[in-house]
């Protein structure tokens, strides 16, 4: 296999790993609803994933250009939504469903890992640093950045396809009320560090 790939794969599992706002959601969702729910969530932000890779990859300048000079304001509407996300979380009754799949349910999951995704625009950097770290930009073509795209969605829906398979046995090794009570606790992380970031950006933004 080409190393321009597995570097491609080493970036999906990096940006994949299941410690930010979307892939608690994501975790949250394979907990309540089950794994195969979980999982195509998660493939949307994979998906949101791949395409900012090429972004990065295709208009790296312009774009990082773009992305810091609007962060504060990003980060702000980033901080808005998760903060609004995750308190109606916590104030709404969580149930444990019945496990059933469906081709319309799914889709409106994919569409909502995308969603949830897509207005995190800022991960454009987190990516370019990542390829930078992996030397990716300095040998970049048309073959290898397509390789490299390519990489991040194999790597990236490896490793939730993992996670959520661990993740859906819990269902079974905990009652409900500790699976409820993880996931509010996790939504209430959210919130607080959604909190943190808005008063943050308003600040920067102020200043500015």
């Amino acid at each position: 296999m080409d190393i321009t790939i597995l570097k491609g794969i080493l970036t999906g599992f990096i940006l994949s790993l299941p410690f930010g706002p979307v892939g608690v959601y994501c975790m949250e969702l394979t907990i309540v609803e089950g794994r195969w729910k979980g999982y195509i969530t998660a493939l949307g932000m994979v998906t949101i994933d791949m395409v900012y890779s090429a972004v990065a990859l295709l208009f790296l300048s312009s774009v990082k250009d773009y992305v810091i000079k609007y962060e504060d304001c990003l980060s702000l509407f980033i901080g808005i939504f998760l903060m609004i996300v995750s308190s109606k979380k916590l104030l709404r009754k969580i149930e444990l469903k019945e496990l059933n799949v469906d081709f319309k349910s799914m889709l409106q999951n994919y569409l909502t890992g995308i969603g949830f995704a897509i207005v995190n625009i800022s991960s454009i950097l987190v990516i370019a640093t990542v390829f930078a770290f992996f030397r990716i930009l300095d040998e970049a073509t048309t073959l290898t950045s397509i390789e490299t795209v390519v990489g991040v969605g194999l790597g990236g829906s490896s490793l939730w396809f993992f996670t959520t398979y661990i993740i859906s046995h819990f269902r079974n090794l905990f009652g409900k009320e500790k699976l409820i009570k993880i996931i509010k606790i996790a939504n209430g992380v959210i919130f607080i560090l959604a909190l943190f970031v808005t008063i943050y950006s308003i600040r920067q933004i102020i200043i500015n």
